[in-house]
């Protein structure tokens, strides 16, 4: 049985996960450090964030949001729900107004303490003189090379 859902609402239900499990802790490290993943989107404020999200940049996970997903055993369902939605590009979307939802993610039974833990395993490598970027980076190229 699938759900009609608004592309906003929808856009919501994404940031209202990542809220939910701690993820959006690890977000605010990336900003505040300046190494956000959506570093030269139109609508990235500086130390600030996203001021206007869409269904791709809600469903594309950096490498340490990978990382995080997949240490609390979220990421295959992650990845599975937004395959199902429509009109996601590189930074851009044209996603139709409405959308149908087949499944919606369990995370009732995660911890949201868990971000705020990874987040300050994340500051703490940034305050030891770490490179948040190259750590994002390498993470990334490991989740994709794990994918071939």
């Amino acid at each position: 049985m699938s759900i009609e859902m608004k592309k906003e609402h929808l856009i919501q239900y994404g940031l209202k996960v990542f809220e939910e499990i701690g993820a959006d802790e690890i977000c605010s490290i990336c900003i505040r450090s300046g190494n956000s993943c959506c570093h030269g989107c139109e609508f990235l404020k500086d130390k600030e964030g996203c001021q206007k999200r869409n269904t791709s940049c809600t469903a594309w996970l950096c490498g340490l949001q990978k990382h995080y997903f997949k240490d609390i055993g979220l990421l295959d369902d992650w990845e599975k729900f937004w395959t199902e939605i429509p009109g996601k590009l590189h930074r851009g979307d044209v996603t139709p107004e409405c959308v149908k939802v087949n499944t919606f993610l369990k995370v009732k039974h995660l911890n949201k303490n868990s971000g705020k833990l990874m987040a300050d395993t994340f500051k703490t490598f940034v305050k030891d003189g770490g490179n948040l970027e190259k750590l994002e980076r390498n993470l990334q190229h490991d989740f994709v090379m794990g994918k071939l």
